[in-house]
């Protein structure tokens, strides 16, 4: 029985072993993203925070991690074998941050790739921090695994510390929507926003305004009141206003920039979106074509029948006569003798008018 309980001590401590030697995380760095137009502005920080953590468990990132950015762990995997050692295929890194998203973890892994012995890789695992996340300190646990040409894992593990701080004020308009965003005949249109306060304190001057010059669109919104992101729900902390936008007949076709701007104590600009509005030439549309329709351009020829009571017909229903009308000018040689009568008349007519002439 002891040899048995030795046996399987000695296999998990080889076990152990064999998952810890060969890979490791090497180094990590890690970079926040800020929203553009975000309270930075007023703060006058840089957009994009970023650090190197040293790799050590329990370690604290230190970059600002605030409800709404994106944090990206940069994570350098070496195969850290020598010689004739194995090369390690699969490799891939995966990261979790433990109930930030109300409670649920957040993981994401690296795309996959081969290792040989000496050799490193750098990979990015991107995170988008939920807007609504609690303050606060979660756990990351990052771990690098693969395999070598005989199915034997190898994986390594480091843990982390990730700070989430929230601003005392901090709204945001969270979405946009212009629908349509394209017009033509029907030039009408509807511009939805909806803000939202991330930040710790309530806040009762917030305004809203939509504004295009050369559409004629000036909409502002004041005194709008937001409860803190800590305390309220999700109704209580965001505000949604809708404008009906119509466009003039006589605009010319072009695109039309509206801007989306939120503002703290009514006038401090904290936050801006701009959408287009793409108007178009009205194009009538066409007639419907009409049937088609078989035209006959000849007119109906009238045969007159002998007095024998026979109907008028026309040439779509021809009529089969014995009756030939025939002229003096059907025969050539008649056609002659009767001109030259006509000319030997007229020759005497003037002889005789010569002669009775007084002299």
């Amino acid at each position: 029985m002891k040899t048995i309980a030795l046996l399987l001590v000695f296999s998990i401590l080889v076990t152990t072993s064999v998952l810890a030697e060969g890979l490791e995380i090497t180094e990590i760095d890690v970079s926040v993203d800020y929203d553009e137009a975000y309270t930075y502005r007023i703060e006058r920080r840089d957009r994009i925070d970023s650090t190197t953590v040293p790799v050590a468990n329990n370690t604290k990132i230190g970059v600002d991690v605030l409800p709404g950015s994106n944090v990206t762990f940069t994570v350098r995997v070496e195969n850290t074998f020598q010689g004739e050692d194995p090369d390690l295929r699969g490799v891939f890194a995966t990261i979790t941050i433990e109930d930030i998203d109300d409670g649920a973890d957040l993981d994401e892994e690296s795309i996959d790739f081969d290792l040989e012995p000496g050799n490193d890789n750098r990979v990015d695992v991107k995170f988008p921090i939920p807007l609504d996340v609690d303050a606060g300190t979660y756990n990351v646990i990052m771990e690098a695994e693969g395999e070598d040409r005989n199915k034997t894992s190898y994986k390594t593990e480091v843990r982390l510390k990730l700070e989430v701080k929230k601003q005392s004020h901090d709204i945001r308009i969270t979405k946009v929507l212009l629908n349509p965003s394209i017009v033509d005949c029907d030039r009408k249109a509807k511009l939805t926003a909806e803000i939202v306060n991330a930040g710790s304190n309530a806040e009762n001057q917030v305004a809203l305004e939509f504004k295009a010059t050369s559409l004629g669109v000036n909409s502002y919104d004041k005194d709008i009141s937001l409860e803190s992101s800590d305390e309220a729900s999700e109704e209580e902390k965001t505000h949604t206003k809708t404008l009906n936008i119509e466009v003039p007949s006589f605009f010319k076709a072009g695109t039309f920039p509206i801007l989306i701007n939120l503002y703290w104590k009514n006038f401090v600009l904290f936050d801006q979106k701009t959408v287009d509005l793409v108007v178009r030439d009205c194009v009538s549309g066409k007639p419907k074509a009409e049937p088609e329709q078989e035209v006959n351009e000849e007119k109906p020829v009238v045969v007159i029948q002998p007095e024998d009571g026979t109907k008028e017909q026309t040439a779509e229903e021809p009529v089969t006569t014995s009756t030939q009308e025939i002229t003096i000018l059907s025969s050539p040689m008649l056609a002659m003798l009767l001109g030259g009568f006509v000319v030997i008349v007229l020759a005497v007519l003037i002889v005789i008018g010569y002669r009775t002439k007084p002299q």
